[in-house]
């Protein structure tokens, strides 16, 4: 796909992810992620992005365990990044009051499994100028060269 998507960084709350139980840090970040999976394509926007894998908002999240293609822009490249991977986890909706403090949004954890190592270096190069020197990608098996 060569058209441009609509995406948008926040800076302000980037987080780690050593205190989620995560591989490598992620970015807040919203951008529209196309996926396909079992000859369903879709489309949602993703709320972080990091070298391991993706949170993509959903209502109707994939099954765990599914695998997925995912193509997406990130906001300094013209270029179209595409990767494999599977669902980690999957969140469901919960509204405040009902045991959470804070409304959580629904949607599902995909890890990356394979991605093309010219693509996978724009990436990280992307997250590297987000976090500055001290990012550190975290290694994913499976990579295709």
């Amino acid at each position: 796909m060569s058209t441009k998507k609509d995406s948008k960084v926040n800076k302000s709350s980037s987080t780690k992810d050593a205190a989620n139980g995560r591989g490598g840090q992620r970015i807040p970040i919203q951008l529209l992620v196309d996926y396909k999976s079992d000859g369903h394509y879709l489309f949602d926007f993703c709320r972080d992005l990091g070298s391991g894998g993706v949170f993509i908002e959903t209502d109707n999240p994939l099954e765990m365990d599914a695998e997925v293609s995912l193509t997406f822009t990130i906001p300094d490249s013209k270029e179209t990044l595409e990767a494999k991977g599977v669902v980690i986890w999957v969140q469901q909706e919960v509204a405040p009051g009902n045991g959470a403090e804070a409304s959580q949004t629904p949607g599902m954890g995909v890890q990356f499994n394979s991605f093309d190592s010219d693509q996978r270096h724009i990436l990280e190069s992307f997250l590297e100028r987000y976090h500055g020197k001290g990012y550190h990608p975290v290694d994913v098996s499976g990579d295709s060269a």
